[in-house]
């Protein structure tokens, strides 16, 4: 998957405006380039039209990973999202409520670049591989001083039975690691 996103380097769109070297692209959403949530773009959720996009044919080994065996029963965006050397992804706040809405994994987060949340601190991310479900609704911020593009997949969907499953399990190794 990594190298599925950076082979497609070029086909990044800066990701808000509000962020420094910050870039995404959809593999699967209104289209490869429309990288934000549908209502930004003026649309309900029986109003958008979430697919495989224009890309996905440029991505077989992340397509069928999440076609195949990621336990979401459906996706609205799943994204490469990009942050350059030097770059920052302001404080901010995905949404009102008090809900897990996104998975974020590592494709490779390099030493340097951290994430920071409201309440809690350095979120820990592995290098690559490492997978986080948290409620992306409390205020988090990303800064990459490293000299390496960090590549992450933030995917959105309906989770299944399997993914709650993984949820319990992970918190019940955590809390035996205390």
């Amino acid at each position: 998957m990594y190298a599925e996103a950076l082979a497609l380097g070029n086909e990044f769109v800066t990701h808000r405006s509000d962020g420094a070297g910050w870039s995404s692209l959809c593999v699967h959403g209104l289209s490869a380039k429309q990288t934000l949530s549908h209502d930004e773009y003026g649309l309900t959720t029986e109003q958008a039209d979430f697919k495989w996009t224009e890309i996905a044919d440029l991505c077989p080994v992340t397509v069928d990973y999440f076609k195949q065996q990621f336990p979401f029963s459906s996706y609205q965006r799943i994204r490469y999202m990009r942050l350059a050397p030097g770059g920052l992804i302001p404080p901010h706040s995905d949404g009102p409520g008090n809900r897990m809405v996104a998975v974020n994994i590592a494709l490779n987060n390099p030493l340097g670049c951290e994430m920071v949340m409201e309440d809690v601190g350095i979120v820990p991310f592995k290098d690559s591989g490492g997978a986080l479900s948290f409620n992306n609704t409390r205020n988090h911020a990303v800064q990459n001083l490293s000299d390496t593009d960090r590549y992450h997949i933030i995917v959105h969907g309906v989770w299944d039975h399997r993914y709650s499953r993984l949820l319990v399990k992970s918190y019940q190794e955590l809390l035996n690691s205390i």
